[in-house]
């Protein structure tokens, strides 16, 4: 069965169509049964089962925030995804939504000196998977901001070995989901980079990406 993926740029994202950066992306949805559009029409959103904000530059209004919930509340899957230190404003962006289902992208960088990739504390390793995880024993999140959980209904996906530290003091978790009662989710992952071309073939990273598109 394929999974119609929406990946949005209506709100200047990175596009997955950006050959350097998503080429090896573009290819394993293709391999998977995972047809992804492009969009530019916000109305288009509504036909898809999955609809991918990565990056987003332009904040939410508040129509589409409520449009977005909707899109949740039919069993929709919404995914967010940002970058460490609040840079570009991405974390205060990703918030204009991400709030609205109790969760919260921090203006942070998580580090961790032990559980790295390559020695660079910055390309944090994690084995701690807690959803969309079939296939996945660690995963590589490179410039990673924490994500708070704020509200109800929202559950940790991905979060730091004991080793990983926020310089804020945050708890180190990476990815969260709100869960709505119609199989609905909105998830958000602290950074857009841990499935572009450098990092998707380290460790798990291409299996999770391909369990967050599948739906």
């Amino acid at each position: 069965m394929v999974t119609k993926v929406a990946w949005d740029y209506t709100h200047q994202e990175f596009t997955i169509t950006d050959y350097y950066y998503f080429s090896i992306l573009q290819k394993v949805c293709k391999d998977n049964g995972i047809e992804v559009d492009e969009i530019t029409d916000w109305n288009q959103l509504k036909n898809y089962d999955v609809i991918v904000f990565n990056y987003p530059e332009i904040p939410f209004t508040e129509k589409e925030v409520e449009e977005v919930k909707k899109f949740v509340e039919e069993g929709k899957r919404v995914v967010i995804l940002g970058y460490y230190k609040n840079e570009d404003n991405i974390a205060d962006t990703i918030n204009t939504l991400a709030t609205a289902f109790g969760l919260k992208m921090n203006g942070d960088e998580v580090t961790d000196n032990q559980s790295n990739h390559n020695s660079d504390p910055y390309f944090v390793v994690t084995s701690k998977v807690y959803q969309y995880n079939n296939g996945v024993k660690q995963l590589m999140l490179a410039c990673t901001p924490s994500i708070s959980l704020e509200g109800e209904n929202t559950e940790i996906v991905i979060e730091g070995e004991p080793s990983a530290v926020s310089n804020k003091g945050n708890k180190p978790i990476l990815g969260a989901v709100y869960k709505h009662p119609s199989g609905g989710e909105f998830i958000v992952i602290g950074t857009c980079v841990f499935w572009d071309n450098y990092s998707i073939e380290l460790y798990n990273n291409k299996e999770f990406a391909i369990n967050l598109l599948k739906k």
